[in-house]
């Protein structure tokens, strides 16, 4: 409750976007607190289809585009990403989280308003939806470099349920910024190389 607490604190400082914008990756971190989470946290990131992966490498990740025309979507190759696609499933075993369904991206989606934004004091760049909700809920942690596809929801919590479901785990999303526009990745020989334009480089992603 006071983690809860100490993030409605910070409800008047929501940003533009300020620091959300342009091209990266999402990192998933194992945290109920953001003023103690590390990268050290990192459990792994988001894949293209937007689900929870903890992949041997980071070519395996996501890499997610923040539209600069409203409504401002947030989209990988696989299409916008929501928390709005009523194919995926439900959090049933939330008591106040049972209707939410899954985030996920998808090319038919049409976002009427980006979903994920940031907050102004925030060590990191941390990811927030809703009304300042600034924690995630998995059923389950894939294994470290396997090809598990776990997914995600808002943390709910309310007079009934005032933690994360037993068994679950709570998370943070980490939006590690990579460009200013959108740029190209691919793996070559082992390493992660982002291409914009005749530019191209290596970057280390956080966590």
């Amino acid at each position: 409750m006071a983690t809860l607490l100490a993030v409605l604190t910070l409800a008047t400082s929501i940003l533009a976007q300020a620091d959300f914008t342009g091209t990266g990756t999402i990192s998933v971190w194992n945290s109920s607190d953001w003023r103690t989470a590390t990268p050290a946290s990192s459990l792994g990131c988001l894949s293209p289809t937007g689900k929870f992966i903890a992949p041997s490498t980071n070519a395996a990740c996501g890499l997610f585009t923040r539209s600069d025309t409203y409504p401002y979507p947030l989209s990988t190759k696989e299409g916008n990403c929501t928390f709005d696609d009523e194919t995926q499933e439900r959090n049933t075993e939330s008591y106040h989280g049972s209707q939410d369904h899954a985030y996920n991206c998808l090319k038919p989606f049409e976002a009427d308003v980006n979903q994920l934004y940031t907050i102004t004091g925030f060590p990191y760049t941390f990811l927030c939806s809703g009304d300042v909700d600034c924690y995630f809920d998995a059923r389950a942690v894939p294994a470290p470099g396997s090809s598990d596809a776990t997914s995600i929801w808002p943390f709910r919590w309310g007079s009934q349920q005032l933690g994360i479901t037993p068994g679950h785990t709570m998370l943070q999303l980490v939006w590690n910024k990579i460009a200013d526009v959108e740029v190209e990745k691919r793996a070559v020989a082992g390493r992660v190389e982002w291409r914009r334009g005749a530019e191209l480089r290596e970057v280390e992603v956080m966590g």
